[in-house]
């Protein structure tokens, strides 16, 4: 039997789903260099097996990052951090044969001031995803 897995590009579309619908943001999986702040845009940068004796299970590392209006005043960085943490307790919608076990924050990585003057912070996200349970086969022989 063959194990249908989730991607990389349909965990990222999950959660541009889940800001789009809750937050007031605009958000991106891919950012020209013109598009004007504020924003979000995910990156997924990483997955790694946490199959159990049971149940196979990934677990993919995601990246929000927002980014505020240039300016000093850090209001709107935490507005949208915010909102990003509010957002992302919602349940994020799997496709159909995957179930979503867990997504957890694991924190703010950064939060800095670029050049470009703008706030910059990234929060970071671990979604963990079942493929459905293992299942022994015994061999019976005849004595």
């Amino acid at each position: 039997m063959m194990l249908r897995k989730v991607g990389f590009a349909e965990i990222a579309a999950a959660v541009l789903q889940n800001l789009r619908t809750n937050t007031n943001c605009s958000c991106y999986d891919a950012v020209a260099r013109d598009t004007p702040s504020p924003f979000l845009f995910v990156e997924v940068v990483g997955k790694r097996d946490a199959s159990s004796k049971t149940l196979y299970k990934e677990v993919f590392t995601v990246q929000i990052h927002a980014i505020a209006t240039p300016g000093d005043a850090r209001t709107e960085i935490y507005g949208m951090i915010q909102s990003v943490e509010e957002s992302m307790t919602e349940p994020l919608s799997m496709p159909d044969g995957i179930t979503l076990v867990l997504q957890t924050e694991t924190g703010v990585q950064s939060l800095q001031q670029d050049e470009t003057n703008e706030w910059h912070a990234v929060l970071s996200y671990e979604i963990m995803v079942s493929y459905g349970l293992k299942c022994k086969t015994v061999s019976y022989t005849h004595l």
